[in-house]
């Protein structure tokens, strides 16, 4: 499976690359912003101030995002297709660096599966124009508060099928993220782009300390 004949556009490159790698050494001690969505404009970087020390934690963690296989993510179950043990062992991490005991937290986090119309997929102007649409309703949901992640692919070449996901403190705050005008006004325009659309809700819960997680749907 390729994704070599969709209609590519300059917001798919490097979408499916971790905002920090794993592997690499990160200073959290200072950092009082961070990226945590495809964007790296001001008004849609996360203001960690807003947050409490386990959410800041966590959404530092969760630069390091990404499917374990780049091909297979749309296909397969949340669980099977990221990094989740990986973002648990980081937020350990952090929590040691900033000698803090982390608490039992639980987050909630919605899943978009959806496949596009060929015409759509291979139509640089239509990529465009959900691209433009899906910025806008970021900006909204950042500046409502809450929204520790945003991530998404790129449609697959075969079938149209893509996953995008966004990582939520809670549902209330999930609620009054995704209802802004942008959101609401473009995807009203493009439900007719989409030949399949699924949405899926989980909750996340770090153990003491990260000692662990469950991950259960909703």
């Amino acid at each position: 499976m390729t994704v070599s004949s969709t209609a590519l556009i300059e917001d798919d490159f490097d979408l499916l690359v971790p905002i920090h790698h794993p592997s690499q050494p990160l200073d959290v001690r200072h950092l009082i912003q961070t990226k945590a969505s495809p964007y790296s404009e001001p008004d849609h970087l996360l203001d960690l101030t807003r947050l409490s020390d386990e959410y800041r934690i966590l959404a530092l963690a969760l630069q390091s995002f990404h499917p374990i296989d780049n091909y297979t993510y749309a296909y397969s179950t949340y669980s099977e297709a990221f990094n989740l043990e990986i973002i648990i062992d980081l937020v350990r991490k952090y929590s040691l660096q900033l000698n803090f005991t982390f608490p039992p937290t639980t987050v909630y986090i919605i899943v978009f599966r959806s496949a596009l119309y060929e015409d759509v997929r291979n139509s640089s102007e239509k990529r465009q124009f959900l691209a433009n649409i899906d910025k806008a309703s970021h900006a909204e949901a950042n500046e409502s508060g809450g929204l520790l992640k945003y991530w998404f692919g790129i449609p697959d070449d075969t079938s149209g099928r893509n996953l995008a996901t966004c990582w939520w403190r809670n549902r209330g705050d999930a609620k009054l993220g995704g209802g802004g005008k942008a959101h609401r006004k473009g995807m009203n325009e493009v439900k007719s782009w989409f030949k399949h659309w699924q949405v899926e809700e989980y909750t996340l819960q770090i153990f003491e300390q990260a000692s662990g997680f469950s991950f259960d749907r909703i």
